[in-house]
């Protein structure tokens, strides 16, 4: 399953690789989701995952969601997003957003490993 990572923090990146690759998940890691349209087209994931603060970004990661959701055929694609906002209101707005799973910072990688290949059962 083609992963789309959204994450500028270079420790995040690695920690999510590392947990992701091992279980057969190719991950492809982006700084940015300004160019979302051309991500999406040029590694046509199942899964994205974005951070909500990307600094050096244009757009923050509820953008990215929204625009994700506007891309044929990534209507469905499955869209994490993750995040050192605490409170219910970042969690709504990344469901109004578009987002299928919110973690707030620190979470569990092996959560989100888990959530995922259940995610992937379903779509099998």
């Amino acid at each position: 399953m083609k992963v789309l990572l959204i994450e500028d923090e270079p420790d995040m990146v690695a920690l999510l690789e590392a947990t992701l690759t091992p279980a057969g998940f190719e991950v492809h890691a982006e700084r940015s989701g300004d160019a979302i349209e051309a991500l999406l087209e040029r590694h046509d994931p199942q899964v994205v995952i974005v951070d909500v603060m990307l600094f050096g970004s244009r757009a923050d990661g509820f953008e990215v969601v929204r625009r994700i959701r506007r891309v044929a055929g990534h209507e469905e694609t499955l869209v994490v997003v993750l995040t050192a906002l605490e409170g219910e209101e970042y969690a709504r707005r990344a469901r109004e957003a578009g987002a299928d799973l919110y973690l707030s910072k620190p979470f569990s990688p092996l959560e989100l490993l888990e959530r995922l290949q259940s995610a992937e059962l379903l779509t099998d």
